[in-house]
C-alpha cells in the first residue's frame, strides 16, 4: 500500500502539461501485464466473488491436466502440477490474498502479485534448493491465477473508474487504445520515449506524460499519489501539500488559457494535424489547423478484435474528409493505409517474427493480404467524394512497391467505375518516406509518386539502428544526426527538382527546434498533435526568410565529426538567442 516517503523521478519530457493524482498501475510482465489500483468502498465483495472464479478455474484446469498426464505420461510430470495445485489450495496464501482485497482495497490482480511476491521473497531466503525451486511453481501458479482473471485471450482487464495517472513499465498501443480517455490525467512510463504510441496519444489529447523513468513501477504503490510535470520531465510521488498546490495551481492557469489558433498568413509552410480514430476531427478547427498531414488509420484495427469493415473504414475516412473541406484553402486529409508491424501489433493479422521492425509490416503485410489493401483502397477513394483526401503509402522501400500500389489502385478504381460508385479520380497517392533506401532513392520515388511525407520517427530509427521505445539507446535517437539530416535533404531536393510537394509528419514535427529546421530546409508542410500547433506557429511567425535560410546553415556551420546531441544544441541555441521571448517554450 501507500507509503508516505515522498520521492522525485527524472525522465523523459514526452507530453507538456502537469497532472495530479492517484496512480493506476498497469505492471507488465512478459506476455501478461495486469493492472494495480485501489478499488472504490464497497467493492471488495465484487473482488473477492473474482479472485473465487479464478482460483476455481485454475484449480479445474490443473486437475484436468493432472487427469490426463496420469493417462499419457509418468508420475514425475503429475507431481510438479500436483505441487502446483498444492500451492492454489494452500489457505494460508488464500486468506492472505483475500486479506489485500479487503483490508487494502486493492484489486484481485494486485492482491495475487502482493502475495505472490511475498512467498517469492521467502523462498528465495532459503537454503534449501527444494524450497528455492518452489519459486518456479509459485511463478506457475500466479500467472495461471492472472490468466484466469483476466480471460483466456491474455488482454488486461483494465477498469479506470476515477481520474488517474497511468504508472506503467510501457504501454503498446493495443493497450493504450483501451483506456477511459476521460479518467486519465497522464501517463509515466519507465520505458518508451518522446516518439513511442504512448506519447503521441498523450500529445494529440492534450495530456500530460513522461517516459523512460526506468524504475517508478516498482516505486509506486497503489494509494500512492503523483505529481506530473511533462515539461521538464519529473515526476514525484507522493508529494507535500506545497508542491501539491504549486502543481494545481499550474495546470489550472494552463486550462484557463485557451489554446491560440496558429495564424497560416505569411508562414513558409503548412502546418497540419495528426489525427487518428479517438482524436476529435474537430481539434482541427480549435487548434488552427491548415489541414490533416496524417490520419493513422491503423487505429481502427487496434481497437478492435476483427478487422474493420469496409463500410467502418468509410465512415471514419468520410468524417476528416468532410473536415478537411470545411477548412477551405487548399486544405486536405492524408489518410495512411494501414501501418501494422514493428512495435504495433494487431490482434488477428499481426505474426509473431524474430524481428518485426524488419519484417512483414505496413504495406509489405498489405501486398501480401490484398483483399484488405483493396477494402481500405475502396473505402478511401470514396471518401474523396465528401472531402479533399490524399491517400499514403507507408514504409515503402523500393520503387517496386509503388508500382504494385498504384496497379491496384488502378484496378481498385476501374471495377468501382463499373459499378457506378462516386470518388475522386485525381486523388493523390503518395509515399511516406521512413525508410533509409526510400530516402536514398527519393529522386526515383518521385517520379513515381504524387507527394512525399517525411517519417522521422522510423527514418532516424531505421538511420541509427537505435529502437524508438528503447530507453537504453534513447541518446542515439538523433533526429539532427548528420547522416538523418542528409536523408531529409536529399528527399526534399528529390521532391523540388520533380515538382511534388514535401511534408515531415514525424514528431519531429512539433519540436521546435527540429521542426523550424525542417521549414528552413524548404519542406511545405509539418504535420503534428494538435496541441502543438500553435506553438509552433508561434516559432515560425518570429523568423523571416533570411532568418531561416541563416538557420539552415547552423548544421553545417558545425566542425566535423560533431553528433547529433551536439547538432541539436547548436541549433536550439541559436533559435533562444534569436526568439528569447520563446524561452519557455523549448524542449527540456
Amino acid at each position: 500500500m501507500s507509503s508516505s516517503r515522498t520521492i522525485t523521478a527524472k525522465g523523459l519530457a514526452a507530453s507538456r502539461g502537469t497532472a495530479a493524482g492517484p496512480v493506476y498501475i498497469y505492471r507488465g510482465d512478459g506476455e501478461l501485464p495486469a493492472p494495480e489500483y485501489v478499488v472504490p468502498p464497497g467493492r471488495e465483495q465484487e473482488e473477492l466473488r473474482r479472485l473465487e472464479n479464478a482460483y476455481c478455474d485454475a484449480k479445474r484446469d490443473l486437475e484436468g491436466l493432472i487427469a490426463i498426464l496420469k493417462e499419457r505420461t509418468g508420475r514425475s510430470d503429475v507431481r510438479v502440477f500436483e505441487c502446483h495445485l498444492m500451492i492454489l489450495e494452500d489457505s494460508a496464501l488464500g486468506e492472505e490474498t483475500q486479506g489485500y482485497i479487503l483490508d487494502g482495497r486493492l484489486n484481485a490482480e494486485a492482491a495475487v502479485r502482493k502475495t505472490a511476491a511475498g512467498a517469492r521473497a521467502q523462498f528465495d531466503r532459503m537454503n534449501d534448493p527444494y524450497f528455492r525451486e518452489r519459486v518456479r511453481d509459485l511463478d506457475d501458479v500466479e500467472r495461471r491465477l492472472l490468466k484466469a482473471l483476466m480471460g483466456r485471450d491474455r488482454r488486461p482487464r483494465i477498469e479506470l473508474r476515477a481520474p488517474s495517472i497511468i504508472v506503467a513499465d510501457d504501454l503498446a498501443p493495443s493497450e493504450t487504445v483501451q483506456l477511459p480517455r476521460e479518467y486519465v490525467l497522464g501517463f509515466a512510463t519507465d520505458g518508451g520515449s518522446p516518439t513511442s504510441h504512448v506519447s503521441l496519444l498523450a500529445r494529440a489529447l492534450g495530456i500530460p506524460a513522461v517516459c523512460g523513468l526506468r524504475n517508478l513501477a516498482s516505486i509506486v504503490a497503489p494509494g500512492d499519489t503523483i505529481v506530473l510535470d511533462g515539461d521538464d520531465g519529473s515526476v514525484t510521488v507522493n508529494p507535500g501539500e506545497a508542491e501539491l498546490a504549486a502543481a494545481m495551481a499550474k495546470r489550472s492557469a494552463a486550462e484557463k488559457a485557451p489554446p491560440r489558433a496558429a495564424e497560416r498568413g505569411g508562414i513558409p509552410v503548412r502546418l497540419c494535424a495528426n489525427l487518428h480514430p479517438g482524436i476529435p476531427v474537430d481539434s482541427i478547427f480549435e487548434y488552427g489547423a491548415a489541414g490533416v498531414g496524417l490520419y493513422r488509420s491503423e487505429y481502427l484495427w487496434l481497437d478492435k478484435e476483427t478487422e474493420p469493415s469496409e463500410e467502418e473504414q468509410f465512415k471514419a475516412y468520410s468524417e476528416v474528409a468532410k473536415a478537411a473541406a470545411k477548412l477551405g484553402g487548399g486544405a486536405s486529409a492524408t489518410i495512411r493505409l494501414l501501418d501494422i508491424g514493428g512495435d504495433k501489433l494487431v490482434r488477428g493479422i499481426s505474426s509473431r517474427e524474430s524481428n518485426p521492425f524488419l519484417g512483414n509490416r505496413s504495406i509489405r503485410w498489405l501486398l501480401s493480404h490484398r483483399e484488405t489493401l483493396r477494402a481500405q483502397m475502396r473505402a478511401v477513394l470514396r471518401a474523396s467524394a465528401a472531402g479533399p483526401v490524399r491517400m499514403m503509402y507507408p514504409m515503402v522501400s523500393c520503387v517496386e512497391e509503388l508500382d504494385e500500389c498504384a496497379a491496384e489502385l488502378e484496378n481498385v478504381k476501374r471495377d468501382m467505375e463499373r459499378r457506378g460508385e462516386r470518388f475522386d479520380p485525381a486523388m493523390p497517392a503518395g509515399a511516406m518516406i521512413e525508410v533509409p533506401a526510400a530516402a536514398i532513392c527519393a529522386s526515383e520515388m518521385a517520379r513515381k509518386a504524387a507527394f512525399f511525407s517525411i517519417g522521422t520517427n522510423d527514418l532516424v530509427q531505421y538511420t541509427m539502428a537505435a529502437d524508438r521505445g528503447n530507453e537504453a539507446v534513447a541518446h542515439l535517437y538523433q533526429p539532427l544526426n548528420r547522416a538523418v539530416l542528409k536523408l531529409v535533404k536529399n528527399t526534399i531536393a528529390a521532391a523540388k527538382d520533380a515538382g511534388i510537394q514535401v511534408g515531415v509528419c514525424g514528431e519531429s514535427a512539433a519540436d521546435p527546434v527540429a521542426g523550424v529546421l525542417w521549414a528552413a530546409f524548404g519542406v511545405n508542410e509539418l504535420s503534428m498533435s494538435v496541441t502543438y500547433l500553435p506553438v509552433m506557429s508561434r516559432f515560425l511567425h518570429g523568423l523571416d526568410a533570411g532568418a531561416l535560410a541563416e538557420y539552415a546553415a547552423v548544421p553545417d556551420s558545425m566542425p566535423p565529426g560533431s553528433t547529433g546531441t551536439e547538432i541539436y544544441a547548436a541549433c536550439k541555441a541559436w533559435l533562444q538567442n534569436r526568439l528569447p521571448a520563446m524561452k519557455g517554450l523549448f524542449p527540456g
